[in-house]
This record gives structure tokens, sequence and C-alpha cells, in this order.
């Protein structure tokens, strides 16, 4: 389990908060919010936390190994293999680097499957353990 701290931005319907955290303090498998200051993430609030309120959330990270292998490993070898057909297929690197580009997007088009199929299996979303006191801050 991993834990962090950040501030509700939104309390949204079914018990849900939406949480702003600094990308220094979330762990991304995909770099998606490598850009971004605060990334905003959805957790159950079962402790009732109010918007603004400072809290602290704990996800679950039993997937990180599968996600990482399907996040970095598996695009790799899908553009490294098509660059290699295109290039015997046509022999010039033009049609590498087209066979590159359809790797790209074909495994762009694996990773959207994979976490659309990956949140139907997993519950990927955080949970808020605990609202911080301004009384822990000073310490």
């Amino acid at each position: 389990m991993r834990i962090g701290e950040g501030f509700i931005e939104e309390i949204k319907e079914n018990g849900l908060a939406k949480v702003r955290v600094s990308r220094d303090s979330l762990y991304v498998a995909c770099s998606a919010c490598a850009a971004a200051d605060h990334v905003k993430i959805v957790a159950y609030n079962y402790l009732g936390a109010d918007e603004g309120d400072r809290v602290r959330y704990q996800v679950d990270d039993s997937h990180l190994i599968s996600g990482a292998f399907v996040c970095f490993v598996v695009p790799v070898f899908l553009i490294l293999a098509a660059a290699v057909l295109g290039y015997f297929v046509s022999s010039d690197e033009v049609g590498a680097l087209i066979g590159a580009a359809i790797g790209a997007a074909v495994s762009a088009a694996i990773l959207r499957t994979y976490d659309n199929v990956l949140g139907r299996i997993i519950d990927t979303k955080a949970t808020i353990i605990s609202i911080v006191c301004d009384d822990e801050d000073e310490k």
C-alpha cells in the first residue's frame, strides 16, 4: 500500500472525493502526469471529509508490476518489432519509420484497452484513511 497526502477539491456523489496531490507524493506507472504540478485523484471518502480538508489517502499498488510491464515494455517491443517488420517489407528506412508509427499506434490502443479492463477488474481508487489536523502540520 502506498500512502500520501493531499487536499480535497471536490466532493463527488457515491462517497467519492477529488483529491489534489503533488506529483512528487504520487506514483504513476505511466508518466501521464509528468508535466503537472498537481494531480487530481478520485478517492473513497468514507470519513466524510469536506472540501479544503487535508487528508491522508492510501492506494493499493498490487497491480503496479503488471501495469509497469504493459506501460513500458509492451510499447517498446511493439515499436521495435513493427519497425523491423516495416524495414524488411519495404527494404528501406521509410518502411521502418512507418512500421514504428504503426507499432506506436497499436501500443497506444493496447494501453487504452488495458486501462479500461483493469478499471473494471481491479478497484484502483484511493481510500481516504485520515483527516490531517493543523496540529499535525506544526509538529
